[in-house]
């Protein structure tokens, strides 16, 4: 991360990264993510990793968009990515969860603003994501270092022009000390969102990377009616700090490299340490059992 670049962020809480997926990268995504809307009516595209598919579902198995496998899990740790997180998160960083955010001018498709976040790490009891906010959206530059909370990275499938719609944020309200007036949060249409706030044209392939701190949300989609914004959403914490409820499990995904493996650790102060890795690798261990049993049972009762 240059100096340019770190100016920029502390300036204005976001930098936009050109071409950090390549073409080959963007199709393999693209595919997959298409196959899956293809034979799902309804998918659950990752969401904020705080919904089970149905009340069967086991623990630690909340939707991922890892469970497209491929360039998906290229994603996790993408080199190009890693020393930014590293400069803005520290060594030791964990992956929260994921989600896509597909906008078009689809009837069903979401058509209000909703500016979430900002005001010195917490939207407050009125935000619309993360109300009882404990802190962990938070930012801080001290002592040469930035210190934040949840970091999200939103890679970019499709061509976004400013007028378009799409990722939007309140340049410098991360380090706003009071919060959002309400009669700003919402904005039905685009010439309701407020003058301040900067729509961010990116290209297929761009990289969004923002503090959570930033006050931000998503453009009502003008776009071409044939055209869609398709978002993928990884978000980064330290190690110690987490925003879902709702972690990883490994096991879900047997072709991650060890690296991957420790960034989906759960949040703890030790971070990726042998003790935890024992103690998380136990947690497993136990799951895979009782998935076992369970499944021996259901044959049992299967055959009376």
């Amino acid at each position: 991360m240059n100096e340019e670049e770190k100016y920029l962020f502390d300036l204005r809480g976001f930098i936009v990264l050109k071409n950090v997926l390549q073409e080959p990268q963007i199709q393999d995504l693209s595919q997959r993510l298409e196959s899956f809307r293809e034979h799902n009516t309804s998918p659950i595209l990752g969401s904020d990793r705080t919904t089970f598919r149905n009340e069967h579902d086991p623990a630690w198995s909340s939707a991922s968009l890892l469970e497209l496998g491929g360039s998906y899990l290229d994603l996790i740790d993408l080199p190009l990515i890693t020393p930014y997180l590293e400069t803005l998160l520290g060594e030791h960083y964990r992956l929260d969860h994921d989600y896509a955010k597909i906008d078009s001018k689809m009837p069903k498709n979401e058509k209000t603003l909703y500016l979430h976040g900002g005001g010195q790490g917490s939207g407050g009891p009125a935000d619309l994501v993360g109300p009882s906010d404990g802190g962990q959206c938070f930012y801080r530059y001290s002592n040469g270092r930035f210190f934040n909370g949840l970091v999200a990275v939103a890679f970019e499938l499709d061509d976004v022009d400013q007028r378009d719609g799409g990722f939007a944020c309140i340049p410098g309200s991360h380090k706003s000390n009071i919060g959002l007036p309400a009669a700003w949060r919402h904005s039905k249409t685009q010439a309701e969102v407020p003058h301040f706030v900067e729509q961010v044209a990116a290209s297929a392939g761009d990289a969004i990377i923002f503090t959570e701190a930033c006050a931000h949300g998503t453009i009502p989609w003008q776009g071409a009616p044939d055209r869609e914004r398709r978002t993928l959403f990884y978000k980064y914490c330290p190690h110690a700090v987490a925003w879902s409820p709702c972690y990883y499990n490994s096991n879900n995904y047997p072709d991650i490299t060890s690296n991957q493996q420790k960034m989906l650790m759960p949040p703890s102060a030790y971070g990726p340490h042998t003790a935890t890795e024992n103690i998380w690798q136990k947690a497993q261990d136990e799951q895979l059992e009782l998935q076992r049993l369970r499944a021996e049972l259901s044959e049992i009762k299967a055959t009376r």
